[in-house]
């Protein structure tokens, strides 16, 4: 379960972040962990951020939830 505290540890920011911050820091880690994953010949690692994929959207729905962004 995504918590606020989580949800910033995430996106590797603080909690006084702006909203256009947290979107900013949510594609640009998007991207990098597609990036990643598709670019991987390796299945464990490929899997491993397919899952930080999910995470980032879980910390996208968290803060529209919370209406920050």
């Amino acid at each position: 379960m995504i918590n606020e505290e989580s949800a910033y540890s995430i996106l590797q920011l603080s909690d006084s972040a702006t909203a256009e911050e947290i979107v900013a820091q949510y594609e640009i880690l998007k991207g990098q962990y597609k990036r990643i994953k598709d670019e991987t010949g390796d299945l464990k690692t490929h899997l491993e951020y397919q899952l930080k994929q999910i995470e980032l959207d879980d910390v996208y729905i968290y803060f529209r939830r919370k209406q920050r962004i």
